[in-house]
């Protein structure tokens, strides 16, 4: 039995164009990034670091003195040596299809009949789009011809079938040729037991040809449509995954929604519900900056819509309302010593004062109007007075005093965010520690015992202690994570009220803390976002509609993203 020495292993493997010999060694060798073999004499240490680690790229002698014209003495030598990946001139197939080029193949001989010193210099000159590697495709009716043996059927696709016979049998051919011997008459005798028996005529073994190449067809026939049998059954089986997917893309319609809206025992009308909402949510907001008293914002609205707003005005709670968003705005003016009450008519001037400085222009509410007096007041309807409201709730928005407050509660929505995120990232490194702590116990009970198993009720009696703190460190990041969302919703207060989902068609669906104070959403439908100015409407919708919303507003969040995915598709 021979024995293979280790040095054996090794094959030194000349070069037969570059001159340079190297040495492959399967189980020593460290790959070359260019050849993808294991040699042992590869050489270079690139200098480049990526994520504190250094580029372990290196290549051996052939590959760098054929592919790049660099000498792999100078190249170990260097102490400042880039490999090419790093350079971006590397050539290898992985990193030119990485680069949407096509692989070069072996071009060393091209590079050096041309009388370039290296490939890389080649195609720097040339350009790598003018040589590629093709795969050889061999020509189309080329078939290899092997020997049918007994009892074997291996040229079922051989169009030619030829007999080798030995040089006596050919000579006696010959001889009875020449003795005037037909073709058919011709005897091949017996040469080898284990070849095929000819008949004495090579019509019979043409029919046996034939035999053999009509049950290959029929074979072949028969793996055709098995073939095509097994397609059919993967069609079988994508259809209904097709099917699914056609449902899931079935358009949802939304519910039909009730146009009688009710805030505060009112119904409201369905031209006032916007107005009314914007400023319930207004005072929900800011009810703490401009000292609203609890409830007053619903008597404002109670006693504008249910006709009592006629009433004297120093008892009008619509009028005090008034009066104290004027302060609100004056005071930021500098206008100190203007006193503005109840039983001065006064203030209806200054509303329109104030509505000629403002860049918002209401075509309602025109100039000599409020030059007239008290009495043009009287004679506006629930709607427009609403109107005025409003356009004073926005005016105030602009002082320093609401300014401050949007501020203030901007600072402490992010702190209590980061408060929150602080606890819940304090309880994750908690559970951590005591999964250790659960692993170290098992350990040191097992250590304990001399190596022996607990039993049953030993292992559980240490899981159950370290589940009871466990469930204390869960309690804790549930309660942040419940702060966190809480915080999260309610910082949106004094910033904006941000609506739950918006449609393509003019549809906007709100969840706002004024509507009854349940969580139920509301339809704003402006008819369309092209229109300049929309006629809004608003609908509220049942408890038992609530599913058919929710999964309405699922239905266009997926259609949204779907809609993203197919964007970056086409861009790409």
């Amino acid at each position: 039995m021979a024995v293979v020495s280790k040095n054996q292993t090794q094959q030194q493997t000349p070069n037969p164009g570059g001159g340079v010999s190297r040495i492959e060694d399967s189980t020593n060798g460290k790959t070359c990034h260019q050849c993808r073999q294991k040699r042992t004499d590869l050489v270079g240490s690139c200098v480049t670091k990526k994520k504190d680690k250094t580029c372990p790229i290196k290549l051996c002698t052939k590959c760098i003195l054929n592919r790049y014209g660099e000498n792999a003495q100078e190249v170990a030598l260097k102490k400042d040596w880039i490999c090419p990946k790093c350079r971006g001139n590397c050539n290898c197939s992985y990193c030119m299809k990485k680069r949407g080029q096509k692989p070069t193949g072996i071009l060393v001989h091209t590079a050096k009949k041309t009388g370039f010193s290296s490939v890389s210099e080649l195609l720097k000159t040339s350009g790598s789009d003018k040589y590629f590697y093709t795969k050889k495709v061999k020509p189309e009716g080329v078939v290899v011809v092997s020997p049918l043996k007994l009892d074997q059927e291996n040229s079922i696709e051989q169009k030619h079938v030829s007999i080798k016979k030995s040089r006596k049998t050919k000579r006696e051919e010959l001889k009875d040729i020449n003795n005037g011997c037909s073709n058919e008459n011709v005897v091949v005798k017996k040469s080898n037991p284990k070849k095929i028996k000819l008949s004495d005529s090579v019509h019979a073994t043409t029919e046996v040809i034939k035999k053999v190449l009509a049950e290959g067809k029929k074979k072949k026939t028969t793996a055709k449509g098995i073939k095509e049998n097994n397609v059919a059954e993967k069609i079988k089986r994508i259809k209904p995954a097709l099917k699914k997917k056609e449902e899931d893309q079935v358009e949802i319609k939304i519910p039909q929604g009730n146009i009688s809206i009710t805030v505060s025992g009112i119904d409201l009308a369905p031209e006032d519900a916007g107005n009314v909402f914007q400023f319930l949510e207004f005072c929900s907001a800011f009810g703490k900056a401009l000292d609203l008293r609890k409830g007053q914002a619903e008597c404002v609205i109670r006693e504008m819509l249910s006709g009592r707003s006629k009433r004297r005005q120093q008892y009008s709670t619509l009028t005090q309302m008034i009066i104290q968003l004027l302060t609100v705005i004056l005071e930021d003016r500098g206008e100190t010593s203007v006193c503005l009450s109840a039983t001065d008519p006064s203030w209806f001037t200054t509303i329109g004062e104030c509505l000629s400085e403002s860049e918002v222009k209401l075509d309602d509410f025109p100039p000599e109007m409020f030059e007239k007096g008290i009495s043009q007041y009287e004679k506006l309807n629930s709607s427009k007075r609403l109107k005025l409201l409003n356009f004073l709730c926005d005016e105030t928005l602009g002082t320093l005093v609401m300014r401050n407050c949007i501020d203030s509660q901007n600072i402490e929505s992010v702190e209590r965010k980061k408060e929150a995120k602080e606890k819940i990232n304090a309880a994750k490194d908690k559970e951590k520690q005591l999964k250790q702590k659960l692993q170290d116990e098992l350990a040191q009970a097992v250590k304990a015992k001399n190596g022996i198993p607990l039993l049953i009720t030993e292992h559980d009696a240490i899981v159950s202690r370290i589940n009871a703190e466990t469930q204390e460190v869960y309690s804790e990041m549930q309660n942040a994570i419940d702060m966190l969302s809480k915080k999260s919703q309610g910082s949106d207060d004094a910033v904006r009220t941000n609506p739950v989902e918006l449609d393509d068609n003019g549809l906007i669906f709100w969840r706002l803390k004024s509507y009854n104070d349940e969580q139920n959403i509301l339809l704003q439908d402006l008819g369309s976002w092209n229109e300049v100015c929309p006629h809004e409407k608003w609908f509220s919708f049942s408890s038992e509609q609530k599913p058919e919303i929710e999964k309405y507003i699922s239905f266009i969040r997926m259609k949204r993203v779907q809609a993203q995915k197919n964007a970056s598709t086409i861009i790409t």
